[in-house]
């Protein structure tokens, strides 16, 4: 329920605050008095978008703030991830619209910046605001299917958002398994590529420790000949041969002569026992340069062979990254490549499936849906009717044509077929589509019987009814009024008009009036008006002049008459 509104700076109001309650509250004044600015308000708080010039002259900014009291019902209707955007529980919300004159918008609820359409989704679920624009939207087919779905109750909008989601869902997995269709060719291409390399180098067997130790081993059998060569003569020198005394011999000969003297001095005997020492070491020596000797071979073909496996590096190398590293690297990043493309092949199998899946769903789903609105057209047809017969259209006739859509090609997010509200207002006219045939006025009551039938079926708690009753009047507009005071007897109703049979039947009457000043420009006034102040403003609506004896009479009685209804009603 909408608590209260206020409005600073927008346009021509400077400020104007306004009170409601549960029933009836109206919104009167003259034609060009600015009653619109109102409405113009509260639409920018249900996410309407704001256009230049709304900023008055009284200051840089303009605002906008409603306090509305949020149910727990209403409260489960907002979208949970925007309700947590805000912290939003029941109880009084705050609602904040800012405007400034470089056309920067700025929303709050609680105090918590959101974004427009964020603020749109809280105030739009919370206020039904029937504004001239939704008379525009009566035309359309979408909100045509949201008017019978919210007819047909709960459980078909529940079934309609399943439909949604399963149509979503489908078209998502389709899409997917169209991208992978389309890139297929391109993906076993690679495929070949990358099982041709990883082959390649699986093949290759390449080993960081393998390349080292065969660069050791090229370098020792290319130059085998230099190595016996200089490896012999050195053994011979330090273990004897035919070249002569040997270096080990002569230390043992040092050795011996220093023995004789052993224990006379002890720096001959240090002497004595690092030429002992050496004598081991070189013996030692000699030996390994024998052993090594032993190992080197004059070895071409192993030589060639060691060649070819060290070519066969180089080349895998160039084409791999520049070094063994870089390509065993590639053959383990190619390795979970092929992988990854293998398994996105056997992904399309399984998405093939699921897409069927996803779609059988949504065409089971869209049925049951097409089903339960079939069922209900014929009951908003007649409950639409009944209340048209009432507001002065008893000829009237809507038809809720549902066309159905064929299989998945058929189905859109809203479901398998289209809706679209046909009116035959007159007796022997065959039923044409509204935007065809409709009047302005046809038009508000057609609006305004939708009001009341869905009324009946729960519809939102704050509506918001902005000239419902253009275009009519006489006994019409006296059966507009006893509507719209059927619809507040359980609704909280607020309503712009400019019938004093609506105005009449109000708990609360608001006269919207335009000051013009030679100092200064014209400013929009609002004031609640109580008693004879409203009578006066009935007077004025129905043409007469307060100082009309007669005319205020005639108001006195229309008031009273409209008290005494209210109050039996």
């Amino acid at each position: 329920m909408l608590v209260s509104l206020v409005i600073r700076n927008f346009v021509l109001i400077e400020d104007a605050e306004m009170r409601f309650g549960p029933g009836l509250t109206v919104l009167t004044g003259e034609t060009g008095a600015g009653k619109t600015l109102l409405t113009r308000a509260l639409g920018l708080l249900v996410g309407e978008r704001a256009e230049e010039g709304l900023v008055g002259l009284a200051a840089d900014d303009a605002w906008v703030q409603a306090v509305i009291d949020v149910d727990p019902v209403a409260l489960a209707d907002i979208p949970e991830e925007v309700r947590d955007l805000v912290s939003l529980e029941p109880g009084e919300a705050i609602v904040t619209r800012r405007l400034n004159r470089q056309g920067r918008n700025r929303c709050f609820v609680n105090d918590a910046a959101i974004t427009l359409a964020s603020m749109g989704e809280i105030v739009g679920r919370l206020l039904s605001f029937s504004g001239q624009h939704e008379y525009r939207r009566l035309l359309d087919p979408a909100y045509q299917l949201a008017v019978l779905d919210e007819w047909s109750g709960p459980e078909v909008i529940e079934l309609a958002a399943k439909v949604a989601a399963a149509h979503q869902q489908a078209q998502a997995t389709e899409m997917r398994l169209h991208e992978m269709r389309r890139t297929r060719e391109a993906r076993l291409r690679e495929i070949d590529f990358l099982h041709f390399q990883v082959k390649e180098l699986s093949e290759a067997a390449l080993s960081v420790d393998e390349e080292g130790q065969l660069l050791i081993e090229q370098r020792r059998l290319a130059r085998a000949e230099d190595l016996l060569k200089s490896t012999g003569a050195a053994a011979d020198l330090l273990s004897g041969g035919d070249a002569g005394a040997d270096v080990s011999s002569l230390l043992a000969q040092a050795v011996t002569h220093l023995a004789a003297i052993n224990s006379v001095d002890d720096s001959i005997d240090a002497v004595a026992s690092g030429l002992a020492e050496a004598q081991y070491l070189i013996s030692e020596l000699s030996r390994e340069l024998h052993g090594l000797l032993d190992a080197i071979a004059v070895d071409p073909a192993r030589l060639q062979v060691v060649d070819e496996r060290l070519r066969q590096y180089t080349d895998i190398a160039r084409k791999y990254g520049g070094s063994t590293e870089a390509a065993l690297a590639y053959l383990e990043s190619s390795v979970e490549d092929l992988d990854d493309l293998e398994r996105t092949e056997e992904d399309l199998t399984t998405l093939e499936h699921d897409r069927e899946t996803h779609v059988a769903t949504a065409l089971e789903l869209a049925e049951e849906l097409s089903r339960r609105r079939r069922e209900s057209g014929p009951l908003l047809e007649q409950a639409v009717v009944d209340q048209l017969a009432d507001l002065g259209m008893p000829e009237a006739r809507i038809v809720v044509r549902v066309d159905p859509r064929e299989g998945w090609e058929g189905l859109r997010s809203s479901g398998s077929e289209s809706v679209e509200f046909l009116l035959a207002a007159n007796p022997g006219q065959p039923p044409r589509s509204l935007a065809r045939t409709a009047s302005g006025g046809e038009l508000s009551r057609v609006l305004l019987a939708l009001k009341c039938a869905l009324a009946g079926v729960g519809g939102n708690e704050t509506l918001i009814l902005d000239e419902i009753d253009a275009g009519i009047g006489g006994r019409t507009g006296a059966a507009v009024a006893g509507k719209i005071r059927d619809l507040a007897s359980s609704s909280q109703v607020i309503v712009v008009t400019h019938l004093a049979q609506v105005a009449a039947l109000a708990d609360r009457n608001y006269v919207v009036d335009k000051k013009i000043s030679d100092q200064g420009p014209a400013v929009i006034h609002l004031s609640l008006v109580e008693d004879e102040a409203i009578v006066r403003e009935l007077c004025r609506m129905m043409g007469g002049h307060p100082e009309d004896s007669e005319a205020m009479a005639h108001a006195r009685q229309l008031r009273e008459r409209a008290v005494v209804s209210r109050l039996s009603g």
